[in-house]
């Protein structure tokens, strides 16, 4: 874990001289009202990459407080890491948060003794954007059919039913849109290293199931090293029902599995579809449900290089993680 550079301290000395942002140990006055603060409002972002990706897209409602760890002047060679702590500091004054200076103690207490590299940020949890379908591509654009609540009071369903479709442009070097929906990934490790893949190849939309999929945390946005800040997010109560009515809509819905026949390999991939598609991939330990299955008009397999009757029964897959970077990076990469 680094620390701040005795010369980024001296900086931040200059930087943050007024009494608005001087530093001050961080004690809470109501150690019971801080928990419960901490567990019912607001949720701790850590790690460098992610608390700046915040900070940069304001992606969420609020942003609260930075908690920096107090040098121990002590030098260090990573220079890059002092510069963007520079920077998320300067963020964090353009934006009027409070920032306190706190021991490490305090920091592996604030995210659970996680790698928070010296910087936490305080702030409202990540919320994924409810939506029922893709609809057609129609010229350059498409749109995501928000979901409509039919359940609760006349005043919920009427806020749903107003809420406009969100608009897509299709992609500008003339590929179709390419999404991929996830089926109950629930390790936070897989999910944001799906997210990260994605950000970086240019996956048009990332949809995952409203339940029994793992949460948008800080976890999720470390791993993905700060993507899950700079995407939005899609989620569907009905995975099924979503790639149905998608479907219906002209998507390919081609799903990721290990033993279907027949099935493509990634290396096929940008051959088979000349429409949009939605990849499905699935749960670490059951893959597709069958329901979800029913509703894939394709499949796509990745192939081992070694022969089969020598695989090891516990490596005759891969995590689903790296799957999605072999299809993704197949399927985008020209």
């Amino acid at each position: 874990m680094s620390v701040i550079h005795q010369s980024a301290v001296r900086s931040l000395t200059r930087l943050f001289s007024t009494s608005a942002t001087k530093y001050k140990p961080y004690i809470p006055k109501n150690e019971h009202k801080f928990k419960f603060e901490q567990l019912k409002i607001w949720e701790h972002v850590y790690g460098i990459s992610s608390v700046l990706s915040a900070l940069r897209a304001k992606k969420r409602s609020k942003l609260n407080t930075i908690f920096i760890q107090a040098s121990d002047n002590k030098k260090t060679k990573q220079k890059k890491d002092d510069s963007l702590i520079l920077e998320i500091l300067q963020l964090a004054k353009t934006s009027e948060l409070k920032i306190v200076s706190v021991d490490k103690g305090r920091l592996n207490s604030l995210t659970d003794n996680r790698p928070h590299q010296g910087v936490v940020l305080r702030a409202s949890p990540i919320k994924s954007i409810e939506i029922d379908a893709l609809t057609n591509i129609n010229g350059t654009f498409y749109e995501a059919l928000p979901r409509i609540n039919k359940r609760g009071n006349q005043k919920n369903k009427l806020n749903s039913e107003s809420i406009s479709n969100i608009q897509f442009n299709t992609p500008s070097n003339g590929r179709m849109p390419f999404w991929i929906a996830l089926d109950e990934v629930q390790d936070p490790q897989n999910l944001g290293s799906i997210l990260r893949t994605a950000y970086f190849f240019g996956v048009d939309g990332v949809l995952i199931c409203s339940k029994n999929s793992a949460p948008l945390s800080p976890t999720v946005s470390k791993v993905s090293s700060g993507a899950v800040e700079m995407m939005d997010i899609y989620s569907a109560t009905n995975l099924a029902k979503f790639l149905k009515e998608s479907h219906t809509n002209g998507w390919e819905i081609i799903g990721a599995v290990g033993d279907a026949q027949p099935s493509f390999n990634p290396l096929q991939f940008r051959e088979t579809y000349d429409k949009p598609v939605i990849l499905v991939l699935g749960n670490e330990g059951t893959g597709l449900r069958t329901n979800i299955r029913n509703e894939c008009n394709r499949f796509i397999s990745i192939p081992s290089a070694i022969a089969e009757e020598k695989l090891n029964g516990s490596v005759d897959s891969l995590n689903v993680g790296v799957a999605a970077g072999i299809i993704i990076s197949s399927a985008l990469l020209k």
